[in-house]
């Protein structure tokens, strides 16, 4: 079992690797739009919260520099300042997995109502693959009733020819966020027992 100092630093070398993690995750969301998709909240909730993820990456970065002070002096009203910082951090955190999952959510481009990439049965085009039709195609169409009938025929006919595609497989996506936050909580217990061993 780890002491002393070797607890320090081992508490030291999680929180740099959830720290490493936590980057990797920023750097795909900000490949992705994700900055650009923060600027329209309220408008739509399902995109991550800017103040939350910077929230969230400043009280861990504060939280790890006083641990790293820590680690240098000993000094234990620092090393509870850490985990006090660590323990909303982690809050925070976990307030983004119910935005942002899958992780990576699957970005798509907006689409203008019209889009002729929509399924568009009002207009009379062919919906180009299965999926879920864009709600105001719905509302439209069951505004009308020629074009309810339509609407009702045309899914009755992709459902029985075109079986649903399902893609069969694994995806190891989610493993980068599940081992961000084991690895926060594996952080956050080494760090008590740390400076509940140093006092």
């Amino acid at each position: 079992m780890l002491t002393g100092h070797a607890l320090d630093t081992a508490t030291l070398a999680t929180w740099l690797s959830t720290e490493a993690i936590g980057l990797f995750m920023a750097r795909g969301w900000l490949a992705s739009g994700g900055a650009r998709a923060a600027r329209q909240r309220p408008a739509r909730p399902e995109v991550m919260s800017l103040p939350v993820l910077v929230g969230h990456a400043g009280l861990n970065a504060a939280g790890m520099l006083c641990w790293i002070i820590f680690v240098a002096t000993g000094a234990e009203p620092v090393g509870l300042l850490a985990i006090a910082l660590m323990a909303p951090a982690i809050g925070l955190g976990i307030s983004t997995v119910a935005i942002w999952t899958p992780y990576p959510a699957p970005r798509h481009r907006d689409r203008k109502p019209g889009d002729a990439r929509d399924a568009t049965l009002v207009t009379g085009a062919r919906h180009p693959a299965p999926g879920v039709l864009p709600e105001h195609v719905v509302r439209r169409a069951l505004e009308d009733e020629v074009l309810s009938q339509r609407l009702v025929d045309e899914l009755l006919e992709r459902n029985l020819v075109e079986p649903p595609v399902r893609s069969v497989g694994l995806s190891l996506r989610p493993l980068v966020p599940l081992s961000h936050g084991a690895l926060a909580i594996v952080t956050f217990v080494l760090a008590v027992m740390s400076v509940v061993a140093a006092a």
